[in-house]
């Protein structure tokens, strides 16, 4: 046996309550009573204090386009479920029947007041085609303002109506975009849909070309004729290009692969354009050969993009950013190395 003295201040009137306990046991369960009754305490005040913050709100009959007044019944419902379960609503659902004609802000303020509402929610479902759009817009009784509104395209049929409203009011309740407020179980069949794109006019061709270089390993200017192969792809506002070239004379060799790409100065059957082209090429220009990364701005021009035929003229400046030493002679291992650049000059056909 134990003895326990237990005092506590009283501040509201200011006296001392003293408690003598002889039992060890019965201390125990007194501060286990008092924890339990605390906490139910909290539970009770925080439950009253979510139940007086929850909106009063009123649910009107939906309305929609091409769409069965079954649907839009079943749609109010579904849509009630919704906004009970977040807890956060109090739903009254004023009487009447669906209509085609949406509910004014004026005649959505009156129905809510009529009911004692602080918010009128409308449901709209409008049906085109083998897709559909849900709008859900809430307005304040008092004023008639736009409290919240957003909308979401479905192409899964009536079905789909269940997620759909799910997501309407969890991002009525987050404060987010619809578009961003997707969960897991609310992503529709729309959105997993692939992105529709425009294709790009592909056509293959054939040109012939003229490197003329200058300031090359030997110092001599020396003309490179060549033959390529290319693949154009015009997307519309812009063009882009895969070109394989070759090109050989004398003391001269190209090979180079390139990537381009061009803006079209018009949409019309004769398109001039600017841009330009990275060349990956191997050059031996009188020297001992070099290789690397060219750079290549380049104007041209496109007759006949309307059709499945086109001609193509270019004048490009080449400009390499690697260099190639000359020939070895008695002085040196090898000569000065340099870094050449020069005109490309190509007119090809596409089909």
């Amino acid at each position: 046996m134990y003895r326990y003295t237990m005092a506590a201040q009283a501040t509201n009137a200011g006296s001392w309550l003293v408690l003598l306990l002889h039992d060890e046991e019965l201390m125990m369960t007194i501060r286990t009573t008092t924890h339990l009754a605390t906490f139910a305490a909290v539970s009770i005040a925080l439950y009253a204090g979510v139940a007086h913050a929850a909106e009063t709100v009123a649910l009107l009959p939906s309305s929609g386009s091409n769409v069965a007044p079954q649907v839009l019944e079943a749609s109010r419902d579904i849509l009630k479920d919704h906004l009970q379960r977040t807890g956060q609503y109090t739903v009254l659902t004023p009487a009447g029947v669906p209509s085609q004609d949406e509910p004014t802000a004026v005649q959505a303020s009156h129905e809510a007041l009529a009911v004692g509402a602080g918010q009128a929610v409308v449901l709209r479902i409008t049906h085109i085609g083998t897709a559909a759009r849900v709008r859900l817009t809430v307005y304040a009784a008092q004023t008639g303002q736009v409290i919240y509104w957003d909308s979401i395209p479905i192409s899964g049929g009536p079905e789909e109506l269940d997620p759909v409203l799910q997501r309407l009011v969890h991002a009525m309740v987050t404060g987010r975009p619809v578009r961003e407020s997707a969960e897991i179980d609310t992503v529709t069949d729309k959105e997993m849909q692939t992105l529709n794109r425009r294709a790009a006019n592909k056509s293959f061709g054939l040109h012939i070309l003229t490197l003329m270089p200058f300031n090359t390993a030997d110092g001599e200017f020396r003309p490179v004729p060549g033959l390529g192969v290319f693949w154009l792809y015009d997307a519309r506002s812009w063009l882009a290009d895969i070109a394989v070239d070759y090109g050989h004379k004398e003391a001269s060799t190209l090979w180079s692969v390139s990537l381009g790409g061009y803006y079209p100065l018009s949409r019309e059957d004769f398109a001039p354009y600017v841009g330009g082209a990275v060349r990956l090429s191997s050059l031996t220009l009188g020297g001992r050969g070099s290789g690397g990364v060219s750079f290549q701005p380049t104007v041209g021009f496109l007759l006949g993009r309307l059709s499945s035929v086109q001609i193509r003229g270019e004048v490009g400046y080449l400009i390499n950013t690697f260099s190639e030493e000359s020939e070895p002679n008695v002085a040196t291992v090898a000569g000065p190395a340099r870094f050449s650049h020069g005109f490309v000059l190509s007119v090809g056909i596409g089909f």
